[in-house]
């Protein structure tokens, strides 16, 4: 696989659910606070989930060794509460399961100065939804890397990573239902920016099927009714993708491809515009080979197997001396 290094205009909408965002965790939620951007340095000054991807991606000219810097490795890569809850309190929920505003006070900083306000979004992150997504998201990147593979995919990663997605997003279609609500309560007009029905559900549970089924050893049978595991483990990718069907609009001097920026919901959406570039692009998601590790990371250069520098070189130390002990053993027996 090739990678050739490019630099891509960063004049993208801004994709920023709050500034200044906290975070105070609860037995089952994540009350998640931040200030709604009103001026342009506001949105300057806000985490951004797109542009962290844009930024850190080698390809797109971005210094080395950013690989687990982007945003959606990092969510990918949060194995516990501490690091999904960094994750919220860097760019915003994942999915808004209520949601409210408040206006605050500013104190004047001088005597010449005027009180103003501003506008707070306070919304309510389950936790064990945040859990399910992250599961979710990242048997998907790894799903991706795997089909990257083609021909050589191995069956048993397609079918780990399949059951995994499909039996973290089938609730998906409640969480419509709940967001179309919570925009009635704040006076959105329209429905979700998204959209993921019961007959997708049934879709993945199709395609579940026919990566976890056995082979007959029919021939003729086999021909007829089974879809062979790597094709259905593309179609599980592309149902994800489309429940978030990007929009084209002009920005600045030029068109762009990007999510609605409407994330009322939360910024799901911006994590799965992302998805859907690396599925589109086969851009490279390893898995690093440091058995200590196994984290996702974008791959930067043709051959890389480690996330970076120092996993590398634990791996290496590790299997020289498994090497060099396995001789040293054997020197001992004979003696």
């Amino acid at each position: 696989m090739t990678f050739v290094e490019r630099t891509i205009r960063l004049d993208y909408p801004h994709f920023v659910w709050g500034k200044d965002i906290r975070v105070e965790a609860g037995p089952d939620d994540l009350e998640v606070s931040g200030v709604v951007p009103a001026l342009q340095q506001d949105y300057n000054a806000a985490p951004d989930a797109l542009r962290s991807y844009m930024q850190a991606i080698r390809r797109f000219g971005g210094p080395k060794r950013q690989g687990k810097n982007s945003s959606h490795i990092e969510f990918a890569n949060a194995d516990s509460d501490r690091k999904l809850i960094k994750f919220v309190q860097r760019f915003g929920p994942v999915v808004v399961s209520s949601l409210r505003t408040e206006e605050r006070e500013i104190p004047p900083k001088g005597p010449f100065e005027f009180q103003t306000t501003q506008t707070i979004s306070v919304a309510r992150q389950n936790l064990a939804e945040l859990r399910s997504e992250h599961l979710a998201y990242r048997s998907a990147l790894h799903l991706v890397s795997e089909l990257q593979r083609g021909k050589q995919s191995e069956v048993g990663t397609l079918r780990r990573c399949v059951v995994e997605i499909v039996e973290n997003v089938y609730t998906w279609p409640r969480q419509w239902e709940r967001e179309l609500q919570l925009r009635a309560n704040h006076g959105y007009a329209g429905e979700p920016q998204w959209l993921f029905r019961q007959d997708s559900v049934e879709h993945l549970w199709r395609c579940r099927y026919h990566v976890t089924r056995e082979n007959s050893g029919d021939p003729l049978r086999e021909s007829i009714l089974a879809m062979s595991p790597i094709r259905a483990s593309h179609n599980v990718i592309c149902e994800l993708v489309n429940a978030f069907a990007p929009l084209v609009y002009l920005w600045g001097d030029g068109p762009v491809e990007a999510p609605h920026w409407d994330l009322i919901g939360g910024i799901r959406p911006v994590l799965y515009y992302i998805l859907r570039r690396e599925y589109l692009q086969a851009s490279g998601i390893g898995i690093c080979r440091n058995t200590d590790c196994r984290n996702l990371f974008e791959i930067e250069r043709f051959g890389q197997e480690f996330c970076g520098d120092v996993c590398s070189r634990l791996q290496r130390q590790r299997e020289y001396w498994q090497k060099r002990g396995k001789k040293m053993r054997k020197q001992r027996l004979k003696t």
